[in-house]
C-alpha cells in the first residue's frame, strides 16, 4: 500500500460514526523536522523517536517504566538522527509519538500497528480497538509523519537532485532470551546498492560485526517506509539498526554518528 493509497481511506466514512481526535491541544504535532534547510545529500527518517502518548489515552495502560523501555520507542534512536543530520547538513523528519500508540512503520492493517502483547508488557489501551479508533490514529499520527517525510523527499525530486533516504532505528540486543551479536545492521529490499557499499565499508573500516538484513529483514515486515517513500520512487535507501545497548550515553551515540556519517559520504558517491 502507499502512502497515498494508506492516507485516502477514512474508517466509519459515510456510516454517521465520530470518534473523538487522538491529539488534544496540550500535545505537539507528532512530526518533528531537524535541520529542515539542510543541503546535505540525505534525508533522514525516524518513525521510532520518540516515546509520547497523547494525553486522551492515558499511559496506554503501562507503567512509566515500561514507556522507557525499547517497545515504546527506539532507545538513542533520535539523538543519533539528530547528529548525522548535524554532521551531513542534512534534513531529517522524527516521529514523536510512541510505537504503540501507532507503528508509523506499518499500513493501518498489519498486527503490528496497534499492538496489545509488547515483548511480555500488556498494552490495554490498544484493546479492542474499532475501526474507526485505529483511522483516527492513522490519521492523526501516521500521515503527519509521512506526509512531512514525502514532501521533503519530492522537493529534493522536483529540484533533480541526486540524494539517499537513510531510515534510523536501533534494535534490542536480547529478545526473549536470543542474543543479538550484530553491532549495526542494514536493511532493504529490491534495492541492495547502497546497503551492500555500507556494509562492505563497515567491514573493510572497522571491526564491529556487521548484519546484512539483520537483525531483521523485509521478511519481518519492517520495510514499510522504505518501501512507500523511496524504493517506489527509485530513491536510493537504507534502513540502518544500531543495536540499543551501543546507544546509551552522548558520546557513545557521537561516536556511531561519526562512522555512520564517514561511510555514508564515502559511498554515495559510488
Amino acid at each position: 500500500m502507499s502512502v497515498s493509497e494508506a492516507s485516502s481511506s477514512i474508517a466509519g466514512a459515510g456510516c454517521g460514526c465520530v470518534a473523538p481526535a487522538v491529539l488534544g491541544p496540550s500535545d505537539c504535532y507528532p512530526a518533528e523536522m531537524v535541520n529542515p534547510i539542510g543541503k546535505g545529500r540525505f534525508i533522514f527518517g525516524c518513525e521510532h523517536a520518540g516515546n509520547k502518548v497523547p494525553a486522551r489515552l492515558g499511559t496506554l495502560g503501562l507503567s512509566e517504566m515500561e514507556l522507557t523501555r525499547h517497545i515504546a520507542w527506539d532507545i538513542g534512536a533520535r539523538r543519533l538522527t539528530e547528529l548525522l543530520s548535524a554532521r551531513t547538513d542534512s534534513p531529517g523528519i522524527l516521529q514523536r509519538y510512541s510505537r504503540l500508540v501507532y507503528d508509523c512503520n506499518r499500513t493501518i492493517d498489519h498486527p503490528g500497528a496497534f499492538v496489545t502483547d509488547a515483548d511480555g508488557s500488556r498494552v490495554t489501551g490498544n484493546s479492542a480497538l474499532s475501526d474507526l479508533q485505529k483511522t483516527m490514529r492513522e490519521r492523526e499520527i501516521y500521515r503527519p509523519f509521512h506526509q512531512e517525510l514525502t514532501s521533503l523527499i519530492e522537493c529534493r525530486r522536483q529540484r533533480a537532485e541526486r540524494f539517499a533516504y537513510i531510515a534510523v532505528h536501533s534494535f534490542n540486543e536480547t529478545v526473549r532470551g536470543e542474543q543479538r551479536p550484530w553491532h549495526i545492521g542494514f536493511i532493504y529490499n529490491q534495492q541492495s546498492a547502497l546497503s551492500k557499499r555500507l556494509i562492505q565499508w563497515f567491514q573493510d573500516n572497522t571491526n564491529h560485526i556487521v548484519g546484512d538484513n539483520e537483525p531483521y529483514s523485509p521478511v519481518d515486515a519492517v520495510d514499510h517506509t522504505i518501501r512507500v517513500q523511496a524504493e517506489v520512487r527509485s530513491v536510493p535507501y537504507t534502513m540502518i539498526e544500531v543495536r540499543n545497548d551501543l546507544l546509551r550515553n552522548e558520546d557513545d551515540i557521537a561516536y556511531w554518528a561519526d562512522q555512520i556519517a564517514y561511510a555514508l559520504e564515502a559511498t554515495v558517491d559510488e
